[in-house]
């Protein structure tokens, strides 16, 4: 009875608007703690006393309207000058929105699944990984804007940017998770967590904003 009755409140749909009500000033102080990677700090503190829903969804969605938007400016940018007729990706926008998506419901249930599995103390759940992956995809955003700049120095100096923000405040949060497993084992988790954010960062500048993209040539003129 006590099984069936959680799955109801799980499904009610008051279960999930708790973690929407959230105010103008909590999101805006989360977004800007999502960008600032202090030393020793734990983003999780910043989400107390709820984690939420609304800014994390808000900065998947932007981002992924901002990637394809700025990934297709890259590439008009890149056909200036050359004898071709640019096209509008829409694919941009799909593979965005699967990659971003999957990346933080994926990764944040694995974590919170080991830490289930191996019975730990830590006072973490499920929410508290997603609302915590969502928000580290802030800074994102404003890069992705940047990144349509055509010169390829620029764009890998942003990608280090990404990594010296949103990578560490997320290295840092996930190994104050944790701490109070095995030494080795965090370690361990954390190096790969670490590195499957590099991935992300990599793929972020090698899919969408790389100088590679094929163009349509112009139909040939016929004499009439």
């Amino acid at each position: 009875k006590q099984w069936y009755q959680r799955r109801v409140a799980i499904t009610a749909g008051e279960f999930y608007q708790q973690y929407f009500n959230v105010n103008d000033e909590m999101v805006l102080e989360r977004l800007m703690y999502a960008c600032l990677p202090l030393p020793g700090s734990n983003y999780l503190d910043k989400l107390k006393p709820l984690p939420d829903f609304y800014g994390p969804l808000w900065v998947c969605i932007t981002l992924i309207f901002s990637t394809a938007i700025s990934g297709n400016l890259a590439d008009f940018f890149q056909s200036l000058g050359e004898d071709t007729n640019w096209e509008y990706d829409f694919k941009k926008v799909t593979i965005a929105a699967t990659v971003v998506f999957s990346y933080v419901t994926a990764i944040p249930s694995l974590l919170t699944g080991y830490l289930w599995w191996r019975k730990s103390n830590t006072a973490v759940k499920l929410i508290d990984t997603l609302s915590l992956y969502g928000y580290s995809l802030t800074v994102f955003i404003p890069i992705s804007l940047l990144l349509c700049v055509n010169h390829e120095w620029i764009r890998w100096m942003l990608v280090l940017v990404l990594i010296g923000t949103s990578g560490v405040v997320l290295t840092l949060t996930i190994w104050n998770i944790l701490k109070e497993e095995p030494k080795q084992m965090a370690l361990i988790i954390t190096a790969v967590l670490a590195t499957l954010h590099l991935a992300l960062i990599l793929l972020f500048k090698m899919y969408f904003f790389t100088s590679n993209t094929k163009h349509v040539d112009p139909a040939p003129v016929t004499p009439s």
